[in-house]
């Protein structure tokens, strides 16, 4: 954390979130049988550091409203799925993982967009770059197995085979989270501070 730049440090934490989420899942799959509630707990979660990233880079500081309006959007959607629709236990919040997919989808095309007309360099060692195409990949992903569950909930043939092809595409998306860590810039005082501290 101390060595990258503070703008990436909410992607860090949103990796930090995910492997915690995932131990808590994995604990209450065992003991309840059911981890529907960390599930929808952690999605809520997801989506505003994955948002905050987003003005960290600069896209929506420079739109302070949209970025109040998402995170407005995104609460209200969440409570009334959630809470006032009884989600939270008995189901998963497919409403909400659509509008907050399609909102991150659109954000990381905006910020490859920017990339592209600004960056010279190999946008394969672009740590931006790389997160925004992640984010493509599981968003558009989650977009149809959420509008599957939602048209067809009983979970057909091709429901299943299109669940079935998670995990490839989260060891892939994965991957690319972690070369997108590596390529992280540095801090500009980084080795300077380094260098008095020796």
């Amino acid at each position: 954390m101390n060595r990258v730049r503070a703008s990436f440090h909410p992607f860090l934490l949103l990796l930090l979130l995910a492997f915690t989420a995932e131990v808590v899942s994995q604990i209450t799959i065992r003991l309840t049988k059911d981890n529907r509630i960390p599930s929808n707990i952690y999605i809520l979660l997801e989506a505003g550091i994955i948002l905050y990233l987003f003005y960290t880079w600069g896209f929506l500081k420079k739109r302070k409203w949209l970025f109040a309006a998402l995170a407005a959007i995104y609460l209200v959607v969440w409570v009334v799925e959630n809470i006032c629709m009884g989600v939270l236990a008995n189901g998963f919040s497919s409403y909400f993982v659509i509008l907050y997919s399609l909102t991150t989808v659109f954000l990381s095309i905006s910020e490859i967009n920017a990339l592209v007309t600004s960056y010279s360099d190999n946008l394969f060692r672009n740590s931006k770059f790389l997160i925004c195409t992640g984010f493509i990949i599981i968003g558009v992903y989650s977009l149809i197995t959420e509008g599957f569950m939602l048209i067809d909930p009983d979970n057909s043939k091709i429901g299943r085979q299109i669940f079935g092809i998670f995990a490839f595409i989260n060891a892939f998306v994965n991957i690319v989270y972690a070369v997108a860590v590596y390529f992280m810039p540095v801090r500009d005082d980084y080795y300077f501070s380094k260098r008095f501290k020796a």
